[in-house]
């Protein structure tokens, strides 16, 4: 804490312990400027430039430290913008959080331009669910809707920045993210692609220019993998010999899943295109790096082969899956492990496939026995 004194003849500012400008010796103690610095309990700094004499400037110093004693002794903190907490957040995440992408993503499309730029202490759970609404109506990069459940994400990252605040000591408000109630998911929606639709695709693919953004979902059609799976392949992850991939799930757990003979023709034709020989992931971007979003150009392929709007590439996901089970050759428990699913539950919403695959070799009985009668 300090208030210094101004050289009217250098424009810069000196400790009072100075009778004379240390850089052109004039009187100081004649200077009707002053500047106060007081510093704040969470080491930001609090400065005041003052017109007049000494007297108002020590006045305008005990105002502030009153201000700040007051707050501290209120358990209310100097309020911080959004984006500031959003940036030491992200600093954060990066190193704790391996679904820090996934954030990232949300903030700079949902986020940001709506709440960034304001104080934590005057977002209200009103702004928060704006964000929400208009999510809802229009938020998709197309201009469509968004689904239930990227609404409910944008929530939890908005949630999440307001107690990673709080546990840092950056904020001591309520959450207002708390007071808003989730949108219910139906889980049990699942995409599947009609057999029309995926001759049209693989037609498609077979004709986009681009072959490593047709590698990419032909092979998450071949393998049900999860689309951030299949951007952060690595060539040291495949296993050409015994035809295995290795991947980290989503809890960070080291798995092996085995590769149909598709999925593996799709991994070496895209080695042997590879523009960038020295590029350590299967399907890069074009610099060669690491992909972090497929929606654009899964927008244009799916338009392209006249497949619903609304037809996510999570979708592929659901139509290898439904492909698997109703064939009847494929049990809950190999699909549960070829979809790397945590619990039989997130498997079960196939099993309804099952049972018709089931239902049709009971049928079959009918044309042994009705043959021999």
């Amino acid at each position: 804490m300090a208030i210094l004194i101004f050289c009217n003849t250098c424009n810069l500012f000196y400790s009072r312990k100075n009778k004379l400008c240390p850089k052109c010796g004039l009187n100081l103690s004649g200077s009707k400027k002053f500047r106060v610095n007081v510093s704040t309990p969470n080491g930001s700094r609090i400065t005041k430039t003052v017109d007049g004499n000494l007297t108002i400037a020590k006045r305008v110093e005990a105002k502030i430290k009153t201000d700040i004693s007051q707050q501290k002794h209120l358990g209310i903190k100097t309020a911080s913008v959004l984006s500031d907490v959003w940036e030491q957040y992200l600093k954060w995440a990066k190193i704790n959080k391996k679904s820090w992408k996934a954030d990232y993503s949300r903030w700079n499309q949902h986020i940001t331009d709506y709440i960034g730029n304001k104080k934590m202490d005057s977002i209200t759970a009103s702004d928060i669910q704006k964000i929400l609404y208009k999510m809802y109506a229009s938020g998709g990069r197309d201009g469509s809707g968004c689904s239930a459940a990227t609404i409910k994400h944008v929530l939890l990252v908005v949630k999440r920045i307001f107690n990673w605040a709080k546990e840092q000591e950056l904020y001591d408000g309520p959450n207002p993210a708390d007071k808003i109630k989730p949108p219910k998911l139906n889980n049990q929606i699942t995409e599947c692609l009609t057999e029309e639709e995926l001759d049209r695709l693989l037609n498609v693919l077979d004709n986009w220019q681009n072959r490593i953004a047709a590698f990419i979902v032909k092979f998450a059609l071949f393998t049900g993998l999860r689309s951030d799976e299949c951007m952060g392949l690595k060539w040291e992850d495949v296993d050409f010999r015994m035809n295995f991939i290795s991947l980290i799930d989503p809890k960070g757990n080291p798995v092996t899943l085995p590769m149909n003979q598709m999925a593996m023709e799709v991994l070496k034709n895209a080695k042997e295109i590879m523009p960038f020989p020295e590029c350590i992931y299967v399907f890069p971007n074009r610099e060669g790096q690491r992909r972090t979003s497929f929606t654009n150009i899964w927008y244009r392929i799916r338009k392209k082969a006249d497949i619903k709007k609304d037809f996510r590439f999570h979708g592929l996901r659901h139509t290898f899956a439904s492909y698997l089970a109703s064939s009847g050759k494929v049990d809950l428990y190999t699909l549960q492990k070829l979809l790397n699913h945590q619990s039989p539950q997130m498997t079960q919403r196939y099993a309804h496939l099952l049972d018709h695959a089931l239902r049709r070799g009971a049928n079959v009985a009918d044309e042994v026995f009705g043959n021999i009668q």
